[in-house]
């Protein structure tokens, strides 16, 4: 399970990019909301003609820098979770698809992980074990801003979800530790009923049942 477990930084040779398939259920949502989507972007300095391309990428600086300033204009530090909760593996493209199918939380996970940079560079998931639980992790380039918390929360959201067609209903993981600190709690949500909710860790996971697997 066993993946690199070291803080990222950007590399000389290769800028960290994300596809666009990643951030049109956050303009979706926004759109929903009323939100300005058009000068979000503009001043994100993402094109807006490229939603129309979710095969395209950005520079993921970009890309969390428009989760900030989504947040900042709908007053909330948990853009990302809104967005994870109204979210499908349908609605994130051949990614999603691929996962869709899996057949056991072992194979979802596995796909998951070897498939993820795909979508985004510059960010990292994977497993650890801790005796009988297991960590899933994530690690992103500028992980202590409010843009890349965006990201892991809206992750959580999505990946607890799918867990729980496995696990029942009413699993909620027994612990998550988010590297960033917000100054707002986070909403009280059925998904995480019951779990211990550790903020400004420096360090992002959800722990999980090896049995689950």
């Amino acid at each position: 399970f066993d993946g690199p477990q070291v803080k990222l930084h950007a590399s000389r040779t290769a800028v960290p990019m994300l596809r666009l398939a990643s951030l049109l259920p956050y303009t979706r949502y926004l759109y929903s909301m009323g939100a300005p989507v058009g000068r979000l972007l503009e001043n994100a300095r993402i094109p807006a003609g490229l939603l129309n391309h979710p095969a395209a990428a950005v520079h993921l600086e970009n890309a969390l820098r428009f989760g900030e300033l989504a947040c900042w204009s709908q007053g909330t530090e948990h853009i990302g979770l809104y967005v994870g909760l109204e979210t499908s593996l349908d609605d994130i493209g051949p990614y999603g698809q691929i996962l869709q199918n899996a057949l056991t939380v072992h194979d979802y996970l596995r796909k998951g992980i070897s498939l993820h940079n795909l979508t985004v560079t510059g960010q990292r998931i994977w497993l650890s074990e801790h005796g009988e639980e297991l960590r899933l992790n994530w690690a992103t380039i500028g992980e202590s801003r409010l843009g890349a918390y965006q990201s892991h929360i809206e992750n959580l959201a999505i990946t607890i979800s799918k867990l729980r067609e496995a696990a029942g209903p009413h699993w909620s993981p027994r612990k998550i530790s988010l590297a960033y600190r917000t100054q707002e709690d986070l909403p009280d949500i059925d998904l995480f009923a019951g779990t211990q909710v550790l903020r400004g860790t420096g360090e992002t996971y959800f722990t999980l049942p090896r049995a689950m697997m």
